[in-house]
């Protein structure tokens, strides 16, 4: 959308450009500048910190928002601002003196005498780099490698690299344009907040030369394709990330745009990258008429917030709703639509042609990318565009058609293959050349291959390629090489095997490489071949069948790191495994820690990454190896060396520990563990996790309080940061020890309720803390008010959002005081039922039970929209009632053996439990298996056997795990496993007890 002639509102101070400037340089494009947001609001800018106008009308809600960034970047665009033409760099080198320098004593003197301040990594990497492999072959390694290499380190353009950067499976990769690069991505592991990975690799030199990490919300989706695509000039690289959102990198890293436009998708949406990387199409409902779906925005700089499912009318970003009748009338008999309501068509699996003039959808469509309406439409399985942009091959149910671009006409076809599952264009050719997998027959098993020169096809054949499968994601079993006269396919025998179509109507096998389970092949520069699956990448030269790369990233060996705690997290990215046995770490600018003899295993694996864009070999530095962190905490003159030094006692004293047996002995207690969970609040914001603090420690207090612990149970009330929940949690302590006939600890507690009082806002006295207050007064004697409070919980209940949660927090309280008969007007009280059930029903019905009020749970029961869950079953079980266990739960759950078992005896278990050998054996079992699993996949297990530890009593090894949790500032993180704990040691079951 051009500003030129737009109406615009601004909103808030800018920090780059001054408020005043913008509203200059908009008025002198002729934009309109309005103080409001109205129908004809075109676009809005906001500030940084800015959140626009609250609340937002509906002209809002259709209006896109853009930052700052952006603002900054239309502007430049449409006043032709260019930036200052630099000056040619001057010559690091000249590249005819380095080319006829002979041995390594002349290239030593002219690199000695170069101007390494002009290097520039682009332009002189190359040269520099074959001229020195040149010299390696002939004299081996020598001092010039060695001062090629410190004179890039002390310039600050190389970076020693580690391939492994990927924490996670890889699910998403893109070859670049050229060739040159592969990009691959990954999704995010346990920790959401560290997001995901993009590693940029040379395909050459089968060495990875940057890596991007904390993507944001990781990159695509597992089984989605095509999250991660390039610009044409192999500059820009998109990727979706954030479940929902594109953005654009530079190559070296840097965010340059994002978009916010698909109003919470709960998965990627499809999106194709325009040739230049500064616009894109995404996938995205918003003609509710039948029209075509999706838009175009920009991607170029800044961030795009917009609802475009909001938009009611044309817009310059929208699909058009104009449509030929033609192709709405085959949208129409393609689609079922809601009644009266269209929901339209999309352009599947977009991509656009390579002058940026159309998209082309894999449902064979073409769009006019200026006007965004439908050129033509021949509705079909799937569709190609050829590179050239000239030609689309088409699958239909009648077989192959091959059609005209422009106008959709067909060329020729159709030809009837074989139901075809993929088709292959090969890059780089006058004469266009494609080719069609199909899968195997009743009369062939291996599957075929027809290639097609333009509209002739000139060979077809059985080959045992891979190509079928209902495989999802990024997957790709045939590569043609630049060109066209060689392709490289996957064997159903787990191989590549390189074909010449030199002649297409005799190709040869040239040869064959083992692919192990890869998936996927690429065929990159220099005849590089990329095999690669989720975990595993191979680099191969296709002319010898050598490996220049193999990589597997999920190594885990068995013993502790070299770093470990919060020094992983400061050397983010530097720590790998170097095999299955040991782990390593690269420490800059030239060391690592490996073991003794390793040199050569690092040579295959490191790199220098010189400018983010090429690999320098390992072996032309000096490359320390180092045994241990502590000796590189006393050699290292660095800042990694600093850093080591900063932490040496927690690195001397993980280098002094020796593995224990796990778990420990059980020798903590139940205050021990409270005591963590109180701890594991510490750095919570109150602010954001306050309402989450004072559940669970009001929760907490109670249990302390029903086990006669007052002074424990008040020292958790006096955690709660919120003053109302405070003496709302002192009401239920005073409640419970008033009834246990601890008259005195309950007046303390009830006297710190008195005290909050006044000091607590009204409207904070809502439906739960206002009966509690009551039953605290009613249990120690004050019954007058007693009664009035009741009477304001009573009014106060609301049923929403929770149909039942006022009505059971009031009937809780008003039981915990003996208040039976409020309970029971309450509940008889039918006018006042909601309808719908209460999602924490099963810690009201176990308590019911629990507390001996068999019929008020099986009233509640029997309620409409009230289930039975499991945790009744059991309590059921647990008291002998094998005759209600099968009636309540013969309705919606499977009585298991072990719950027969348990009503059989009708024995209550011991609370807190003891740990048996048994259960000992099998959390330990459990444990090592942990220890073979990535570290970033680690959490969600350990909080598993958190759980199993409490179950079965076992408070050490809960405690032990709970530091293996992260302290991130989420209280879903080690407080949510700390009491869950003590919840699963009091009652069995995990929720907050009441």
């Amino acid at each position: 959308m051009k500003l030129r002639g737009r109406t615009v509102v601004l909103y808030g101070d800018f920090w780059e450009i001054e408020r005043e400037s913008a509203i200059r340089r908009l008025q002198a494009l002729g934009v309109r500048l309005a103080d409001e947001v109205t129908e004809e609001t075109d676009l809005i800018f906001l500030a940084p910190g800015e959140r626009g106008p609250i609340p937002r009308t509906d002209a809002m809600l259709r209006t896109p928002y853009l930052d700052e960034d952006a603002l900054i970047g239309m502007l430049e665009r449409e006043e032709s601002v260019a930036p200052p033409a630099a000056a040619p760099p001057r010559p690091f080198l000249p590249a005819s003196e380095l080319a006829g320098a002979q041995g390594s004593g002349a290239v030593y003197a002219l690199l000695d005498g170069a101007d390494w301040s002009a290097f520039t990594p682009e332009r002189d990497v190359p040269p520099l780099r074959a001229r020195l492999a040149e010299l390696e072959r002939a004299e081996g390694v020598t001092d010039a490698h060695r001062l090629a290499t410190r004179r890039l380190i002390d310039a600050g353009v190389a970076r020693l690299l580690q391939p492994y950067g990927h924490d996670t499976e890889i699910i998403a990769h893109a070859m670049s344009p050229d060739g040159r690069y592969l990009a691959t991505g990954s999704w995010v592991g346990d920790d959401y907040d560290a997001g995901g990975v993009l590693q940029i690799w040379e395909v050459a030199t089968g060495r990875c030369v940057n890596t991007v990490r904390r993507i944001e919300g990781g990159i695509g989706w597992p089984g989605y394709q095509r999250t991660i695509q390039w610009s044409a000039d192999s500059s820009r690289i998109a990727m979706a990330h954030c479940t929902n959102m594109v953005g654009v990198w530079t190559f070296d890293g840097e965010r340059l745009a994002t978009i916010d436009v698909s109003d919470g998708n709960s998965r990627p949406s499809e999106f194709a990258l325009s040739p230049d990387g500064r616009s894109v199409y995404f996938h995205c409902g918003t003609n509710g008429d039948g029209g075509l779906q999706g838009c175009i925005v920009p991607l170029d700089r800044g961030r795009l917030r917009w609802l475009p499912n909001h938009v009611e009318t044309d817009h310059p970003y929208l699909m058009a709703r104009r449509l030929p009748e033609a192709v709405r009338d085959d949208f129409a008999q393609r689609d079922d639509g809601d009644g009266e309501w269209k929901v339209g068509q999309w352009i599947d699996d977009p991509v656009w042609s390579p002058d940026g003039t159309r998209l082309f959808g894999a449902n064979a469509i073409s769009v006019d990318a200026r006007t965004r309406e439908v050129v033509w439409y021949a509705p079909g399985k799937f569709a190609r565009l050829s590179p050239d942009g000239s030609l689309v091959a088409a699958v239909t149910r009648r077989g192959l058609f091959l059609r005209d671009a422009s106008t959709g006409r067909i060329r020729c076809g159709p030809f009837a293959l074989g139901k075809p599952v993929s088709l292959h264009w090969a890059p780089g050719r006058v004469i266009n050349r494609l080719a069609v997998l199909t899968p195997p027959t009743g009369t062939a098993e291996t599957g075929g291959v027809h290639v097609f020169d333009d509209d002739r096809l000139v060979f077809s054949a059985q080959v045992p390629h891979s190509g079928w499968g209902d495989r999802e994601g990024d997957h790709n079993a045939w590569a043609w090489a630049p060109g066209g006269e060689r392709a490289a396919f996957l064997n159903i025998e787990g191989s590549a095997e390189i074909w010449s179509f030199a002649d297409p109507a005799n190709p040869r096998l040239l040869q064959s490489v083992l692919a192990g389970g890869a998936d996927t092949v690429y065929w990159g520069a220099d005849d590089t071949l990329v095999l690669l699956d989720d975990v595993v990448m191979q680099f191969v030269k296709v002319e010898t069948g050598k490996v220049i790369g193999d990589f597997y990233s999920l190594y885990v060996p068995p013993g502790p790191r070299p770093v470990e705690g919060e020094l992983v997290e400061k050397f983010e990215g530097q720590v790998f495994a170097l095999d299955e046995d040991n782990w390593a770490m690269t420490l800059q600018p030239d060391a690592v820690i490996a073991p003794e003899g390793s040199e050569d295993e690092l040579d295959s694996l490191l790199a220098w990454g010189v400018g983010r864009r090429h690999a320098w070999p390992v072996r032309w530095g000096e490359l320390r190896v180092l045994p241990d962190a502590l000796t590189a905490a006393d050699v290292l003159d660095s800042e990694d060396g600093e850093l080591l030094r900063e932490y040496r006692e927690e690195v001397e004293e993980m280098d002094g520990d020796e593995p224990a047996e796990w778990p420990p002995p059980n020798t903590a207690s139940v205050d021990d563990l409270f005591e963590a969970a109180r701890g594991s609040l510490a750095d919570l914001d109150r602010y954001s996790w306050g309402s989450h603090i004072g559940d669970h420690l009001r929760a907490a207090a109670r249990l302390r309080a029903r086990h006669g612990e007052p002074e424990a149970a008040m020292i958790l009330v006096g955690d709660i940061p919120e003053p109302a929940d405070r003496l709302a949690a002192a009401s239920d302590v005073a409640v419970i020890l008033a009834r246990a006939g601890d008259t005195r600890s309950a007046r303390t507690a009830f006297s710190l309720a008195q005290s909050l009082s006044p000091s607590v806002d009204q409207k904070m006295f809502e439906a739960d803390r206002s009966a509690s207050f009551g039953a605290a007064c009613q249990a120690l004697g004050e019954t007058g008010t007693a009664e009035q409070w009741f009477q304001h919980a009573r009014a106060s209940i609301t049923i929403e959002p929770n149909a039942w949660q006022d009505h059971v927090a009031v009937m809780h309280s008003m039981l915990e005081c003996g208040r039976d008969d409020l309970v029971r007007a309450l509940l008889d009280d039918r006018a006042g039922h909601p309808s719908g059930s209460f999602f924490s029903e099963a810690e009201w019905l176990v308590f019911l039970l629990r507390t001996g009020r068999l019929d008020l749970a099986r009233e509640f029961q029997s309620l409409p929209g009230w289930d039975v869950p499991y945790e009744v079953l059991t309590v059921l079980a647990e008291h002998g009632r094998a005759d209600l266990m099968e009636t309540w739960g013969n309705h919606n759950w499977a009585i298991g053996d072990e719950l027969v078992e348990l009503a059989r005896r009708g024995t209550p278990p011991f609370r807190p439990p003891t740990p048996t050998d048994q259960d000992v054996r099998e959390l330990a079992r459990r444990y090592a298996g942990i220890q073979g699993i990535p570290h970033s996949q680690r959490e969600h297990p350990i909080e598993q056997l958190i759980e199993s530890a409490a179950e079965c009593g076992h408070i050490t090894a809960v405690l032990d795990l709970l530091e293996l949790l992260p302290e991130r500032g989420d209280f879903n993180d080690r407080p949510s496993s700390a009491f869950g704990a003590i919840w699963l040691l009091y009652t069995g079951f995990n929720r907050p007890p009441f």
